[in-house]
Formats: structure tokens, C-alpha cells, sequence
């Protein structure tokens, strides 16, 4: 006799097959109309308009943040929260050459398959729509960094969302935290043959990029910092500059070392204000938290990829990478909800070789590869939110292990810097340790 648990499954299962045609159609359409952060008013009403029609009952606009929007189905019977996260902002020139397409389409999926159980199991299931993950602009912030602060996410259960990558399927991956910020200098103009009558700012702002970079050599190799330089003091070589400008970002592999390292980013513009008469200006343009992992909830959807056949990356494997890396890897919005709720951040696999923020990687997101990476991340994420809706040990589990983290100010977490403890030993035997 198949087990209770298994006749759910398969339950999940026949009801993403169901929405399948509207999966690939909501993906494929959000790809053909690409918006940037903070833009995405095509995106954002198509998808809230996809959810009413489901019965869902849609808030719009919701955190002060005009294309982000939080849709919910509450059954009559009371039961745990769970929650699917969309994206749908594109990048400039490229499209959806990150995916959101296939992140929107994912949660939808899964968010329209589970409502349907939740009918009968009880519990509520939200979708939210979460814009500028990209954060391309300076008056972005990261749409789910704003959502988090307004405290959307903070009564959930679950928080499920899948990014597509190349190669394997993976149930989790550290997301390191970043600061993205810029340096502004401004003097005062002068002509070049009479410089002592001005204050050259981008002068001050070499002077402050080769200080940063002899700095550099005091912190860890882990660090990275990049920057452009985006005002270069104007058009003409004859004039004083009397304006300059870059933009920075900043990784590290935790978030007190990315503090201390700022603050000498701060103290270094101080002082060649100082030396130059340039009036130096430090805005920070979005900043992400380290990614807190929720382990029942990555052994959740580790089992039910593999069920479903994909090759999948070990957790373990993925926390050795994590020890071994030398530089911070990608970084995005999504970590300051797992602060807020036990959240689990998947990737699924839709070519080998691919590499984000390319043209192949955009093609790639509309492809047959890419429909069937999206319909696997909503079965994973479908399957594991219902083992959350019926399982009331399992989901006990998830939420202990969140408090746990929260009542020790998220320090001594399992896998991840600064202290990297080793996961506990029914996850490791689990993972095949």
C-alpha cells in the first residue's frame, strides 16, 4: 500500500503537471518582455493578475516598492505559512540573461499546484512578487532587503526559491554578503594652465583607488573589491575636474570582517579629502547579508530533486567549495530573507557550461533546457512546502532550527563563515558522509 506521504506526493506532482502549460507560457512571456529593476510594471501586474485568477487575494503596490506586490491563499482549516518568491527584473542589454523568468515561473508554479492542497490540508500559501534583485540603479536597494525590513516574510514557515544556473541541481549554496556603494569627489573647475585655482576631484579620486588598493594588501585574500569609474571629470582635458565619481562592491566571506573593512574604506576617503580639498562622499547603494542556511529545509529538497531524478550537488560537497574558495562568490537579496524566516534558496541546473549575465545564458532561459529546469525547481519546492502543510514534526524542525540560529544573533550557524561548523551528524549521514 503506498504510504500516506507518497499518495501526497504524487498529488503534488499531478497538479504541476496540471499548471504546466501556464508555468512555461508565464516564463516565456516575462523573457520576451524584459524590464529593469524598479520598472517591471508589465511583469509585476501579469503576475499578481495570474495569482487573482487562482484565487489569491493580491496586495499591490506593498513595501513602499511600486512593482513588488505579496498575493495569498489562506484555507479554512489553520496550518503552517509558506511562501514563493518571484523575480522578474532583467539586466540592461542582456535581457533575462539571469533567469528571473524561470524564478517567476518556478514559484508560480508551485504556489498554484499547493493551493490546491492546501484546501485541504490547511495552512495559507503566499506568493510574492520581488522586484530589482539586480539592484542596477542608485536608488535601488534590493527589493527583498526592503520587503524583509517591512517584515513580509517574517511570520512564514518557509520561504522557497530557485535560481537557474548552469550545470547540476543544487539544494544550497552560500550566498556571501555584499556592499555595493559609490565615491564621489567634488572640487572645483579651473583651467588646466591655472590648476592652483581648482580642486581637481578626480585627482582625489585616483588618490583614493591606489590608497584603497595598497590597503588591499593589509586585508584577507578572501576580499574582493571591484569598481568602474563612472564620472571621469568630464568631456574637456583643459578644465580642472571638478567633479568624479566610481562605483564599488564589496565581498567578503562574513559580514563583522565586511564591517571593519568599510569603515577604513570611510576613514580612507576622509583623509584624502583632507589632503586634496576635494569634499568626498561615500553612498552606500545596496548592502546583502550572508545567507542563513536552513538545514531540514535543504534536506528536503535535496531528497525530492533526487527523487525526481537530477543530478544534484552535495550540501556537503558544496560547504567544502565554500572552505577551499579563495575569493566570495555570488551574492543577492534573497539572503536578508533568511534572516527573517527559515528560507531555502535552490538552483536548477539548465545547461552545462553556461555562465550568468551572458547572451547564452538569456537564450538558454527560454529554451526547452530551461522550461524543464523550472518545472523540476517547482516540483522540488511544491513537494518539500507540502511536506511542511503535513507534516507537523518536519515543519516543528524547520522552525526550531531557525530560533536556534536566532536566539544565538545567527553566529556558530552550521557550514558557514566565520566559524564554518561542521553540519550536525544526521545531516551529514544523510548527505552521504
Amino acid at each position: 500500500m503506498q504510504s500516506e506521504a507518497g499518495t501526497l506526493h504524487k498529488t503534488v506532482l499531478e497538479e504541476i503537471e496540471r499548471v504546466r502549460p501556464d508555468a512555461v507560457r508565464i516564463s516565456r512571456s516575462i523573457h520576451g518582455h524584459p524590464e529593469l529593476g524598479l520598472q517591471e510594471r508589465w511583469a509585476s501586474a501579469f503576475l499578481a493578475e495570474e495569482a487573482r485568477k487562482r484565487g489569491f487575494e493580491v496586495e499591490a503596490p506593498v513595501a513602499g516598492l511600486s512593482t513588488a506586490f505579496a498575493a495569498r491563499y489562506t484555507s479554512p482549516k489553520p496550518g503552517p505559512k509558506v511562501g514563493f518568491l518571484c523575480e522578474y527584473d532583467a539586466l540592461p542589454g542582456l535581457g533575462h540573461a539571469c533567469g528571473h523568468n524561470i524564478i517567476a515561473a518556478a514559484s508560480c508554479a508551485a504556489a498554484f499546484a499547493l493551493k490546491t492542497l492546501a484546501e485541504k490540508l490547511g495552512g495559507s500559501v503566499f506568493l510574492f512578487g520581488t522586484p530589482d534583485e539586480e539592484a542596477m540603479s542608485e536608488e535601488s536597494k534590493g527589493g527583498k532587503v526592503i520587503m524583509s525590513r517591512a517584515g513580509l516574510f517574517r511570520d512564514l514557515d518557509a520561504v522557497f526559491m530557485t535560481h537557474p544556473a548552469g550545470g547540476s541541481d543544487a539544494a544550497w549554496r552560500y550566498n556571501f554578503p555584499l556592499k555595493d556603494f559609490t565615491i564621489r569627489f567634488k572640487g572645483r573647475p579651473a583651467h588646466y594652465t591655472q590648476p592652483e585655482k581648482g580642486i581637481n576631484a578626480l585627482e582625489a579620486l585616483l588618490l583614493c583607488i591606489a590608497n584603497l588598493n595598497a590597503l588591499k594588501r593589509a586585508w584577507s585574500p578572501s576580499v574582493l573589491l571591484a569598481y568602474t569609474i563612472i564620472d571621469g571629470g568630464g568631456p574637456s582635458a583643459i578644465i580642472v575636474p571638478e567633479t568624479a565619481k566610481a562605483h564599488f562592491t564589496l565581498k567578503t566571506f562574513d559580514s563583522a570582517y565586511m564591517d571593519k573593512l568599510f569603515g577604513e574604506i570611510r576613514s580612507c576617503v576622509e583623509a584624502v579629502s583632507g589632503m586634496t580639498g576635494a569634499s568626498g562622499e561615500v553612498t552606500v547603494l545596496d548592502e546583502y547579508r550572508c545567507t542563513i542556511p536552513n538545514l531540514n529545509l535543504a534536506a528536503g529538497l535535496f531528497r525530492h530533486l533526487r527523487a525526481l531524478g537530477a543530478d544534484v550537488e552535495n550540501p556537503l560537497d558544496s560547504r567544502r567549495d565554500l572552505e577551499r574558495q579563495r575569493y566570495p562568490g555570488t551574492s543577492t537579496d534573497f539572503s536578508d530573507v533568511s534572516w527573517e524566516a527559515p528560507a531555502i534558496h535552490g538552483y536548477c541546473g539548465i545547461g552545462a557550461g553556461l555562465v550568468l549575465h551572458t547572451p547564452e545564458f538569456a537564450a538558454a532561459a527560454a529554451s526547452e533546457a530551461g522550461d524543464e529546469g523550472m518545472i523540476r525547481a517547482a516540483s522540488a519546492m511544491a513537494l518539500t512546502a507540502a511536506d511542511i502543510l503535513s507534516d507537523p514534526d518536519y515543519a516543528a524542525r524547520v522552525r526550531g532550527e531557525f530560533e536556534a540560529y536566532r536566539q544565538a544573533g545567527f553566529r556558530g550557524v552550521p557550514g558557514i563563515p566565520p566559524d564554518f561548523v561542521p553540519f550536525p551528524r544526521e545531516f551529514a549521514e544523510l548527505f552521504g558522509a
